[in-house]
Parts: C-alpha cells; sequence; structure tokens
C-alpha cells in the first residue's frame, strides 16, 4: 500500500488567499497526484468553515478530518509565552474530545505552516502518531520576524519596537521546541535559514531545506495590454491596510495629477469602512475585493507595486507580478529570497519607505514604455526556471521520502 501524506493545516487551502493557504494549496494539489493525501484541518472553534468552504475543499482533497481548537484567554497567552510554553500569538488547547489521525508509521506528515506547527502540538494529539518522516513547512523563522521588527519600526513605535525585541528571547526557545521533532523544516528564503541559525539553533539550521514558492506556469505566459494600470495586491485586513491607505493619501495623488489617464488598482479583502472612504476619495483609484482571473489583471497592468521593508520571507506578489513581466517598484525587502536580483534591471528599488521615491518611480516607468518593458521582461528571465509550483512540490516530495540527515 502506498505512503499516506497526511497534511495538517489550520486554514482551509481553498481559496488560496494569502502567503498560508499559498503553498498549502498549490503543494497539496500536486503531491495528491503523485500518492494518496489526506488533509487535516485544525479548526478554530469561534471561527467554524462554512459548509460551502468545506464542500469546496473536499472536491479537492478528498474527506477532510476536523479537529477543533478552543484559544486561550490574552492572560494565559501571555503568562505561557512567559514561561517558554506557547508563543502569545498562539495558545491553543483541544475543544472537546478529539482521537489522533491514524498515521502509520509508513505514512508522512507535513504541517504548514508555523501556527499549525504550534496548534498540532497544543492539540496534544502529536504525541499520539506513530514515528514517522515529519516535515514542517513554517515558510518563515518567527524570533526573526520579531527581532526584525524590533529594528525597524517607524518613528512613534519605540514602545512596539522594544517589546518585539525582548520578546525574542522567549520566543526563541519556543520556536526551537516547536521544530525538534521534526526531520525537515522547510524555509522560503536562505535569509530565513540564516537567521534561524543565528537566533534559533544552528543544530536546527542543519535540518532546514529552502523550499521557495512557486508561481502558476500561466504566468510566464501573459501578454499584457499596455493600459497605464499601476497594481497593489494585498490582504487588506492586516499590516498591509496601513500601506494602502499611505498609496491612497500620500503617493497616488500626486502621480495621477501628472498621468490623467493612470489608475491605481487595488485588489483586496477585508478593508475597513474607513478605508473603503479613502479609496472613494482619491482620484483615479479603482478598489476590487476580489479578483476571480488575476491572471487577467495582471496582463491588464503597467506597473505592480510591492512597497515592501521588512527583512525576512518571500513575498508572492512581487515574483506574480515579475513572472507576469511587469516592472515591480517596492523596498529592497520587495526581493528577498530572489537570487541574481539587481536594482534598476529586475525591478526597482525604493529605498525607503516614504513618498517621495514611489511617486518619482511611477512617474519615470509610466513616461517611458520602453523601460517598463525591458525591466519586465528581465524580471520574467530572472524567476522562470526558479519558482514554479511543480518543482517546488517535487522537492518536499522528496523529502517526505528522506529521513532525516
Amino acid at each position: 500500500m502506498s505512503a499516506t501524506v497526511w497534511l495538517v493545516t489550520d486554514q482551509l487551502p481553498d481559496p488560496p488567499r494569502n502567503g498560508i493557504t499559498l503553498p498549502v494549496y498549490h503543494l497539496g494539489l500536486r503531491l495528491a497526484r503523485q500518492q494518496p493525501l489526506r488533509l487535516v484541518l485544525l479548526e478554530d472553534e469561534s471561527a467554524p468553515p462554512t459548509p460551502d468552504a468545506l464542500a469546496r475543499n473536499e472536491a479537492l482533497f478528498g474527506p477532510l478530518r476536523r479537529i477543533v481548537l478552543r484559544r486561550r484567554g490574552r492572560a494565559a497567552r501571555a503568562l505561557a509565552e512567559l514561561r517558554g510554553r506557547e508563543m502569545y500569538q498562539h495558545g491553543w488547547r483541544l475543544a472537546g474530545a478529539a482521537a489522533a489521525p491514524p498515521i502509520g508509521p509508513q505514512d508522512r506528515l507535513l504541517v504548514a505552516p508555523m501556527s499549525a506547527v504550534a496548534a498540532w502540538d497544543a492539540s496534544g494529539l502529536a504525541a499520539q502518531v506513530h514515528p514517522c518522516v515529519r516535515v514542517a513547512a513554517v515558510n518563515d523563522c518567527t524570533t526573526a520576524e520579531y527581532h526584525l521588527r524590533g529594528l525597524q519600526q517607524p518613528d512613534g513605535a519605540a514602545p512596539k519596537a522594544a517589546l518585539d525585541r525582548w520578546r525574542c528571547r522567549f520566543i526563541a526557545p519556543i520556536e526551537a521546541r516547536l521544530l525538534a521533532p521534526y526531520d525537515h523544516v522547510l524555509l522560503q528564503t536562505e535569509a530565513d535559514r540564516a537567521w534561524l541559525a543565528q537566533l534559533v539553533g544552528a543544530a536546527l539550521a542543519q535540518r532546514v531545506a529552502v523550499v521557495s514558492n512557486g508561481v502558476l506556469d500561466e504566468f510566464f505566459a501573459l501578454r499584457r495590454s499596455g493600459r497605464p494600470t499601476v497594481l497593489f495586491v494585498a490582504d487588506l485586513g492586516g499590516e498591509y491596510a496601513g500601506t494602502a491607505r499611505w498609496l491612497a493619501q500620500e503617493v497616488w495623488p500626486a502621480v495621477a495629477a501628472r498621468h490623467p489617464q493612470a489608475e491605481l488598482r487595488v485588489i483586496g479583502r477585508r478593508a475597513s469602512p474607513a478605508l473603503r472612504s479613502v479609496f472613494a476619495a482619491t482620484p483615479q483609484l479603482r478598489h476590487l475585493d476580489f479578483a476571480d482571473d488575476l491572471g487577467a489583471v495582471y496582463a491588464d497592468a503597467a506597473i505592480a507595486l510591492s512597497p515592501v521593508f521588512k527583512g525576512f520571507g518571500l513575498i508572492n506578489k512581487t515574483l506574480e507580478a515579475m513572472a507576469a513581466g511587469l516592472p515591480v517598484v517596492g523596498g529592497a525587502a520587495a526581493f528577498n529570497g530572489i537570487a541574481g536580483f539587481r536594482a534598476g534591471v529586475h525591478g526597482w528599488v525604493c529605498d525607503t519607505p516614504a513618498a517621495a521615491p514611489f511617486v518619482a518611480a511611477l512617474d519615470t516607468l509610466l513616461c517611458d514604455a520602453a523601460r517598463r518593458e525591458a525591466i519586465g521582461q528581465a524580471a520574467r528571465r530572472l524567476v522562470d526556471g526558479a519558482f514554479r509550483w511543480d518543482d517546488a512540490a517535487r522537492r518536499v516530495g522528496a523529502l517526505l521520502d528522506a529521513p532525516a540527515g
């Protein structure tokens, strides 16, 4: 009998709407073509999936196994982090009786992302599973995320920066403990591997494999319409809400005044009523909650914005835009993990999160179609062959069949 891959996650993969669900969705589908795959959902008791969402995912991955968890209170989570047990942003326990999935010694266990690793550990069910090859696909080094946030907080956020730096001493040993049972740990960039070795443990870093996200093959074949559309794609209910407001209020009005035919197209769910009001008041800005065909959106754009300044992680929207042949304007961190990237050749780097350099970059590129085309095509050539989902799935499949070391 073929070994079964048990994919444990804490968000339904379909639709693949963010950096967490994208790899789970694409890797899960491709692994399922190679061998039997079962999906285990670690479900938040307070936010159960809808019947329609369950039906869509079961149509793709087969019957789901659901394990319901309950979030601990804030005080309990804070105390658990101080004691080195759980990170504050996690803090789960079983909501009721639950049996561990029947994972046999011949099977494979893939847990993704880091929040699912923590929830799986907190459930207590991991200890009931037979020893087998275990892989944790955590994307980024969590300790590095807080370390860098502590260094990169904007002016006026000194207390938050100090808190993030202080928390690293508690988060690092928790991260090391959570990842210790896994034969392989998957990160998305060499930078994250280096941070994990420095902040969490060099021995753990020896079990790290760098497997980057991919891009849909059809993006590499897109032909653009030539319309002067500037594109920003993000989840607007989190950290990018402030970025979208900044683009609408401080960057785009100056660009729109010089380019009356241009449009800023913002695509993202969960925008607050206040943010929607800002969008409505901004000239030549169009907001869509969702695009059924993201490829068509990229094909209808001239430039993509990726105003990212954090020093960790792989930025999916940057990869997708580059594969589509669009010049990307962003912070240096927007191009994390892209080997061979050169500023000015493969993308336009703005060194500071200020409006002026972004206005100047957009103005220059909207005035110069030849330069847009040259940067976009160079970007496409750079990421082609390095960021394909089929290649990523093959690497993960090989690791699932490989013992530690």
